[in-house]
Formats: C-alpha cells, structure tokens, sequence
C-alpha cells in the first residue's frame, strides 16, 4: 500500500478521537454520589439476587415507650413505598445519564465493482458517525432532568401519605386500647351489680327483671370486649405491615388520646396545602416534564448529518483510495407533527390535573376537618357537661338509695347512663384523634405535635365513685 493510503488512515484515526470527545462527562460514580445525598441508596450489584426482606428483630424501636416519632422514624427508614419511591430517583437519573450520551460510531466494510470471476477492484473499510445539530441533546437532558425532579418531588408525597397512615393507625390502636380499659372497668362495675341484684332477688327484696337488666347489660359489654379485642389486634398488626416489621401492640406505645383536642385554624391549613402540598409540588413538576418533552420533540425535528470516512486499496490503480461522505434524513413527511400535537394535550392535562387535585386537597381537607370539629365540640360537651351532671345525678341517686328514698331500678337507670356517658366521651376522643391524624396526612405530621395530642386521658373517666358499693 502506498504513502497516500497511510495518509488516509492518519487522518481517519484523527476523526475516531476527535468523536471520543463527544461521550458523556458523567460517570456513575458522581451520579451515586449525588443520588445518595438524596437519600437515595446504591443498588446491589447482584441483579439476579431478589430483594431481601428486612430483618424484622432489629426494627430500630425501643420495646416499651414507643412515640409516633418512633414510628415515624421506622417508617422513613423501612415502609416498601418510600424504599420504591426512591429507587424511582434513581431510575429517573439513569435516563439522564442515557440521554447525554452522544451516539455510537458504526464501522463498515464494503468492496466495490465485483465481477464474475470473484476479484474486488476496490476495498474500503470505514467508520459512520452521526453529528447531532439543532440542540437535541441539550433538550434530551433537559426532559429527563425534568422527570428526575419529579420522581424526587414524588418522594415527599409518598412519605407524606405514608406517615398519614401511620399517624392514623397510631390514633386508632390507642383508641381501642383506652375503649378496651374502659369496657374492662365498666364489666368489672357490671359484675358487682349484676352480683348485687342476684343476691336480692334470693332474698326476695327484687324483682326477675332487677337482675334481667344488668345481666344484659354485662353481656352487652362483654360482647363489646370482644369485638375491641378483635379490632385492636387488626390495627396492630397493620401498623406492623407499614412499618415492615412485627405488630406494634398497644401496651408498647407511650402516647394517649387527648381529652382536649385543640382548635386547628383553617385558613392556615388551607395555606399549608397551597403553598407546600407535596401532590401540588409533583404536578408543577409534571408541567415542567411536559414542556421539556415538548421541547425535546421540537429539537428532535432537526435531523442528525451522518458523517463517513473510510479507506481502502484499488486493485486498478494498486494504491490506497480514500472516500467520505455525509448525509442526513429529509424531513419531507414526519415532521413529528402528531407528537408535537400529543405533547401540547399533555401539557394543557398537567395544568388542568394540578386544578383538579388542588380542589381535591382542599375538598379532603374539608372533609377531615369537618369531622374533626364535629367530635371536638361533642367531645367538649360530654366532658364538661355531660359526664359532670351524670357523675353528680348518680352521687345523688345513691345516696337517696342508701336512705331509701330511691329503687334499685333508679340506681340501675343513673348508673348506666354514667357509664354511657365515659363510653361516648372516649368514642368522641377517639375520633378526634384519628380526624387530626387524617389532617396530618393532607397537611403534614406536624399538625399533631402542634396539637399536643400526647396528653394522658382526664379524671373524667375514672369510675363513678359510689358504684363499686351498691347495697
């Protein structure tokens, strides 16, 4: 081969490292680095292993004197959606990654003017490169940063609704478990009487139906046990599943239901979802998402030029040949016109969508806080009102039954309705709770510290004093 096919080949392995330049300065070092200050974890290299479950004996929790901060604490480090949504960040900051690459080189071998007989006139080997032009990788980036923004936005709204849950379940499982305390005292009052009225009526001093009702109304409460029983150990385990671990009994939780909920002020809720709702915050980020796309889709309509060079040996002129040529695709018929259509609809559905869940929050909002209300007045009035006139119409009636100026179906009637009262008064509590944990799901967990709701239950539902000496 002569001199000027060494020429050639110079001039062709300039062109490879010049195209050497053209790849990504990212590496998956620098990208790990910044996804873990995300709080993003790096995947197991292992891609065939399955996901190994975690080791629910070490879950981090003290074993008595757990607080929702606990809890909470528990459920960012272990809940599967929050681990999910993470990996999500992840997923998404690969795209970004693969979008800035430049594409790849293609090497090709041809032999011209062939004849019959099998001999080759000319030889080229070659490389084909494409030039991007018109901004598509610039625009590539950006939509796939876009999405990343929004996968990491999508995080918060995850563990909001997260949290909302567990917050929820925590105000549940210390609902029953005061209703179970309480039932406990109430069947043990029950018992008393029901054992009181049975030895008067052997002594003939009562009636069948004196002993009838509060035989009922033991049974009633001992019916009612059971089903707490039932229903705490269900909401038990599920803040075990949440928080991906065993159950959480309730005799390892600390906190208590208030008997004083606290007045939550809505224009400052209404605030809070305006200004920082994490669901609020993905849809900004899903309208960035779809305006990049579509300024990707613009730039893609920009053809890439396809650059070639190549050399080889010409047995006519027994010397080296060189060849060159570029090319690039005529945007005669797509010029991506119906996925520039699809991109204008999806970004004019992200604006409408952020309408829509901003109305929903709101409604949501107004839902929870209606019930919420609702259970804190009626709470106030049982507390300061009712349980008060009962606990005093009961003293009475008691001391009028002593004197004899009262029947034992007196008693029975101020008794029950005593004990009635305290049920209702932590029914109402309960419910406040839970509406204040739903709150915190829409507005966020700090609603509840705000609210003091770790307080121990009142005096008002100690046992009425006189009931365990009914003669």
């Amino acid at each position: 081969m002569k001199a000027q096919s060494w020429h050639c080949l110079v001039a062709l392995g300039m062109c490879v490292i010049a195209l050497i330049g053209c790849s990504s300065p990212l590496t998956s070092e620098s990208l790990y680095q910044r996804l873990s200050l995300e709080g993003v974890p790096r995947p197991s290299r292992d891609d065939t292993s399955s996901a190994r479950h975690p080791n629910n004996t070490d879950t981090g929790l003290p074993a008595v004197g757990i607080t929702l901060e606990d809890l909470l604490h528990r459920a960012e480090r272990a809940n599967p959606e929050l681990r999910s949504s993470r990996s999500a960040v992840g997923v998404a900051a690969g795209q970004v990654w693969q979008a800035g690459l430049y594409p790849n080189p293609s090497a090709y071998a041809n032999s011209g003017e062939i004849d019959f007989e099998g001999d080759s006139a000319n030889t080229v080997v070659g490389v084909s490169q494409p030039i991007v032009i018109g901004g598509r990788l610039r625009a590539a980036v950006a939509a796939a940063d876009a999405k990343e923004a929004a996968k990491l936005a999508d995080v918060a709204r995850v563990r909001l609704e997260v949290f909302g849950r567990v917050a929820e379940l925590h105000a549940h499982v210390l609902e029953l478990d005061d209703q179970l305390e309480l039932i406990e005292e109430l069947i043990s009052i029950g018992e008393q009487t029901l054992h009181i009225a049975e030895t008067r009526f052997e002594a003939r001093a009562a009636s069948e139906p004196d002993v009838i009702r509060p035989r009922v109304e033991v049974h009633q409460l001992r019916a009612d046990r059971q089903r707490l029983v039932q229903e705490l150990a269900a909401a038990e385990k599920q803040l075990g599943f949440i928080l991906d671990t065993d159950l959480i009994s309730a005799d390892r939780l600390v906190s208590r239901i208030s008997m004083n909920p606290v007045a939550l002020d809505d224009e400052r809720l209404m605030a809070v979802i305006e200004e920082r709702h994490p669901k609020l915050i993905v849809a900004d980020r899903e309208i960035e998402v779809a305006q990049a796309t579509m300024e990707r889709i613009r730039a893609e309509r920009v053809p890439d030029l396809n650059v070639s060079a190549g050399v080889g040996y010409s047995e006519e002129s027994d010397g080296g040949i060189a060849e060159i040529g570029i090319g690039a695709e005529i945007p005669l018929w797509d010029r991506r016109q119906g996925d520039l259509m699809s991109a204008r609809f999806e970004l004019m559905k992200r604006r409408q969508d952020k309408a829509a869940i901003r109305n929903r929050l709101l409604s949501e909002l107004a839902g929870a806080k209606g019930a919420y209300d609702a259970a804190r007045e009626q709470l106030g009035i049982i507390r300061d009102d009712v349980v008060p006139d009962a606990q005093r119409a009961f003293d009475q009636i008691d001391e009028s039954y002593r004197a004899g100026r009262a029947s034992f179906i007196d008693l029975l009637d101020a008794q029950r309705t005593l004990m009635q009262s305290r049920r209702t008064l932590v029914q109402l509590a309960g419910q406040a709770s839970v509406a204040l944990a739903r709150i915190s799901a829409i507005c966020g967990t700090e609603i509840l510290f705000d609210a003091d709701h770790e307080q121990s239950i009142t005096n008002t539902t100690t046992a009425p004093s006189g009931a365990e000496d009914i003669k």
